[in-house]
Formats: C-alpha cells, sequence, structure tokens
C-alpha cells in the first residue's frame, strides 16, 4: 500500500502512542518507583486497565525486569499487565530505572548485597525509621533477615496464596514465607510477602519485648524468632552493622 509523504508522520506518531492494557492480578499495587520496596501510590484489581506511559528496568518479579509507568504516575511491574510481550511495547522511560528503596536513592547496593537484596534491606531500614526504632531495632531487623533469607523474598510451596505476590525464590519450610521466613499460621500472607510491612510486624513484636533497646542483638533477634537455631542471630550483626550504617541508621 502506498502512503503519501504527508501521511508518514502521523502513522509514526501511532507507534507511541499510549494504549490500555489489562492487569491480571487480583490487586496490583503501583509505587512511586520501579521496585517493590518503593511507597504504595495505588492499586488496581484484575479487569482493570491502565495506560502505559513508558517503560523501565526495575525488581525482578517472576524473572522479569520490565516496570511500567501509569497515566496515574506511578509503577506496576510488567509481569501483572498482559500487554501481549515479555519485551517494551513502548518507549523507555527517561533517566532509566533501578531497583532500590526510597532511600537508596541512585540504586546503588549495600554492603555485601546485591541489587534485590539492598532494595529489601532498603525497605526494611526504612521502615525501621518510621517505626522510630533506631540503630538497634535496625540491627535486629537486618541479621534476622540475613539469617532466615538471606534477604530474599521467599514464597512457600505449601502456602500456594503466598505465589500470588512478587517473590525472588521458593521455599518449603513449614508455612513460612517471605524475609523474615513468617509463618502462615500466625502473620497476614500479604503483609509477610511486603518487604517493608514484614518488617514492620517483626518490629510490632519486637517493640514489645521489655529492655529491648538495650538487648543482646542476637538474644533480641532470638526472642522475636524463637528460632530452633538461637545462635545464629549474632553470627551476622557485624553484616548488619555495615548495612545499617550505610542505609543511615
Amino acid at each position: 500500500m502506498y502512503l503519501p509523504a504527508a501521511a508518514l508522520p502521523v502513522a509514526a506518531n501511532m507507534l507511541t502512542a499510549r494504549a490500555s492494557y489489562p492487569i491480571s492480578a487480583d490487586s496490583l499495587n503501583c509505587r512511586s518507583g520501579p521496585g517493590t520496596s518503593y511507597d504504595l501510590v495505588t492499586s488496581y484489581s484484575a479487569g482493570d486497565s491502565v495506560e502505559i506511559a513508558c517503560q523501565t528496568e526495575g525488581t525482578a518479579v517472576y524473572g522479569y525486569t520490565i516496570w511500567d509507568k501509569t497515566s496515574d504516575d506511578c509503577y506496576v511491574s510488567d509481569y501483572y499487565v498482559e500487554t501481549g510481550s515479555s519485551d517494551y511495547v513502548t518507549d523507555a522511560c527517561e533517566g532509566g530505572g533501578d531497583d532500590g528503596g526510597d532511600d537508596g536513592g541512585d540504586g546503588e547496593t549495600l554492603p555485601g548485597l546485591d541489587s534485590t537484596q539492598s532494595a529489601h534491606a532498603q525497605a526494611i531500614i526504612q521502615q525501621a525509621k518510621d517505626q522510630d526504632v533506631g540503630h538497634q531495632g535496625c540491627l535486629a531487623g537486618i541479621a534476622t533477615a540475613l539469617v532466615e533469607s538471606n534477604i530474599y523474598v521467599y514464597a512457600n510451596e505449601g502456602v500456594p496464596e503466598s505465589f500470588n505476590y512478587p517473590y525472588d525464590k521458593v521455599g518449603s519450610d513449614y508455612d513460612s514465607v517471605g524475609i523474615f521466613q513468617q509463618r502462615a499460621i500466625y502473620y497476614p500472607v500479604d503483609k509477610a510477602m511486603d518487604p517493608a510491612a514484614s518488617a514492620g510486624m517483626f518490629f510490632d513484636k519486637m517493640v514489645g519485648i521489655d529492655g529491648w533497646e538495650s538487648m543482646d542483638v542476637g538474644t533480641l533477634c532470638q526472642k522475636v524468632q524463637v528460632s530452633a537455631y538461637p545462635d545464629r542471630y549474632a553470627e551476622r550483626v557485624g553484616e548488619a552493622e555495615d548495612i545499617c550504617t550505610a542505609g543511615g541508621l
């Protein structure tokens, strides 16, 4: 088919026009940046349609690292958006993206951690700041996360609901899920699978322990987690010290 020269710019512009795509997740969080540790802006339900303004790289979700910036000026994992492609379907966002959190700023990794671990650690650190538990709380939270999951979000084959949320690895320890390996019998799965929310539940229990502010960190971790291996937490406190300090606590 022959197109006159005057029609070519119009046809080209149609390629970059925003398109609407349906959401496949029951509840999909749209965040302030391209990663699971960024602040929640809004959420979408299955069947909702979103306009994609641009796409960028961010936290891996089921192996997918593409995040979509919607017309609400927030980001969702492309894994849950039915674009019909596992690749970019529109322009890359200006300035690119990273998978860090709000205090990660420039996407730099924290000491001894990769980018995924760093994003999760930043979420824990920010939660420690939000709940005003200070350096002591940060040390306990990070040391526990290192022992329980090496700061990765775990789904669990015995907890099918856990696969409804972003995860990094799959485990099978009882009904334990998430970074802190919180048991589904005691904790809401949606919160346990979210780095910030799971840290919040850890800190909520921690501050109820008499003398937590000055307690030996390894002992404090054990009192919260009640682990069958109580000595492991003290072994990771040195790493937690480096991570918390680098994260601003």
